[in-house]
């Protein structure tokens, strides 16, 4: 069960976030957080409808920026100087689409736990020992990808950063 990355792109809010919404202050919880953590939601649905999966990924695109319009923190970046806010400036989430060459069925009745790591983007699932907290790299709060099977089903595996 091989996992191929078809595209990455960054989604951006339908709407601007308004202008006294601009900075999100982080609680003192959040900002010692260690910044290499994720929080994983991995949602596995059927092929119970006859569209393509070009059709899904454009739904599930349309569908992120619509809520990223509500939930504005998530489309910014977390501040460089001052790690104590989320810049909401509206830069987006990050979207990954995959394909995996086997169906959903096979895979549930096949897979180990560890296999379930692939469908998160960049593998940011709990934690992830090889990223890089430089000073000058952005932080991205929140990445999406979808993962189609063979037949037709999909897995929506998003991580949220804890910081």
């Amino acid at each position: 069960m091989k996992l191929h990355i078809i595209s990455t792109e960054i989604i951006k809010p339908s709407s601007p976030t308004p202008s006294h919404l601009k900075t999100y202050n982080l609680s003192l919880i959040d900002q010692t957080m260690n910044s290499n953590n994720f929080i994983p939601l991995l949602l596995f649905y059927p092929n119970t409808e006859n569209r393509s999966f070009h059709a899904k990924k454009l739904d599930m695109k349309n569908s992120l920026s619509q809520i990223l319009t509500k939930y504005y923190p998530f489309a910014g970046r977390y501040a460089k100087a001052a790690p104590a806010h989320v810049d909401c400036n509206d830069d987006g989430a990050e979207f990954l689409a995959g394909s995996i060459d086997t169906t959903l069925s096979d895979f549930l009745q096949n897979s180990q736990h560890e296999d379930l790591d692939q469908f998160f983007p960049y593998r940011q699932v709990w934690f992830n020992s090889d990223r890089k907290t430089e000073s000058d790299q952005v932080m991205i709060p929140l990445a999406v990808q979808i993962n189609h099977f063979e037949c037709g089903g999909v897995a929506v595996a998003v991580s949220l950063s804890t910081r």
